[in-house]
């Protein structure tokens, strides 16, 4: 019983996060912090097609650049609360904690998502470690309990997904494409699908077995995708993983 509710208690300490990958593409996202951390969040957010307002007493020389080429809007050296006006996404990423909180008390008030650098309880929404492959993304959370075990644990997935699941993702897209264009229903569209899932495709890949993989995809979709589909799809994709 001891071991139980010691369990329980652990559970319950750390705030639950309901997973999702977002969209924020033209999103109006405020950044608050010119420092290390502050220059992150907004490499990242550039790279998914964000609007930046930046709010920093001190930038870094890349922040500087970005401001100047107009990449990013610098709004002022300190954060006030109108500050908040039509925007969609919050970073508190200052070293003062006190700020950080603030920030996301206003946030909060105004229902909008934050996410905060030094206390991760304070926001709204923690950031995953994060792993790309092409259009396979995997993001690895804690709840906040350690930022350094997510990394870890993705590094450690990057040793398994290479880049041939790049190859993998992108005829596994164009196969669902035509199959869903030839009108089947749900369920056989679903088993097919599975079928194709089950297939070692990824090992032959990586062993640039292209025989296996056409026709194997090929016995596996009969008759909804033939020799010379597969053949165009894997030239298309592997020429342009390849160049």
């Amino acid at each position: 019983m001891t071991v139980a509710m010691n369990e329980a208690e652990e559970h319950v300490s750390v705030k639950p996060y309901y997973p999702v990958l977002l969209s924020v593409k033209s999103r109006v996202c405020l950044v608050v912090g010119g420092g290390s951390v502050g220059e992150r969040k907004v490499k990242g957010l550039l790279g998914y097609g964000a609007t930046i307002r930046l709010v920093a007493n001190e930038l870094t020389d890349w922040l500087r650049s970005q401001v100047g080429d107009g990449v990013v809007d610098y709004v002022a050296e300190h954060f006030q609360e109108e500050q908040l006006d039509g925007i969609d996404l919050v970073f508190a990423a200052t070293n003062d904690r006190g700020l950080n909180r603030r920030i996301a008390s206003k946030a909060h008030k105004r229902r909008i998502w934050c996410n905060t650098a030094t206390d991760p309880d304070e926001g709204s929404f923690v950031l995953p470690a994060v792993l790309h492959k092409g259009s396979l993304t995997i993001a690895v959370g804690t709840s906040g309990a350690s930022p350094a075990v997510a990394r870890q644990i993705r590094d450690k997935l990057e040793e398994e997904f290479d880049n041939a699941w790049i190859v993998f993702l992108e005829i596994m897209s164009a196969l669902r494409r035509i199959i869903q264009s030839r009108g089947l229903d749900t369920e056989k569209n679903q088993m097919l699908f599975r079928e194709l899932a089950r297939l070692p495709l990824v090992e032959w890949i990586r062993t640039r077995d292209r025989d296996a993989v056409v026709k194997s995809v090929c016995a596996a979709c009969d008759p909804y995708v033939d020799l010379d589909e597969m053949n165009r799809i894997w030239d298309r994709v592997w020429k342009a993983f390849s160049s």
